[in-house]
């Protein structure tokens, strides 16, 4: 391995702080709960503010002929409603980003 591709890694797989572990696991229950989505091929990036809300964004990929949008309406409300239930943050966006339709 090159110098320069250890420092990209270890910067990329820095350990998470457990609530950014907690916030991980609230979205991916979310996530695994709807048979439109493909919970393999999901990406969630997690940032928690000092005022004690956080940032989510989820880049997924969806089964072809699912109604995308509601979808997607749906998971952020889903997201944002069992982040305030489950843990003392709220989530101050929740950005849903469909990098591609599956084949079903």
């Amino acid at each position: 391995m090159q110098r320069g591709e250890n420092a990209v890694n270890t910067f990329r797989y820095r350990k998470r702080s457990a609530v950014e572990a907690t916030l991980l696991t609230v979205v991916m229950m979310c996530v695994c709960e709807w048979e439109e989505v493909v919970p393999d091929d999901c990406e969630v990036f997690v940032t928690v503010s000092q005022s004690g809300g956080c940032h989510i964004t989820v880049k997924l990929s969806i089964r072809y002929g699912a109604p995308v949008l509601a979808v997607c309406r749906q998971l952020q409300q889903q997201i944002a409603e069992e982040i305030a239930a489950m843990t003392p943050y709220s989530a101050e966006s929740v950005d849903v980003t469909v990098k591609r339709l599956v084949a079903p």
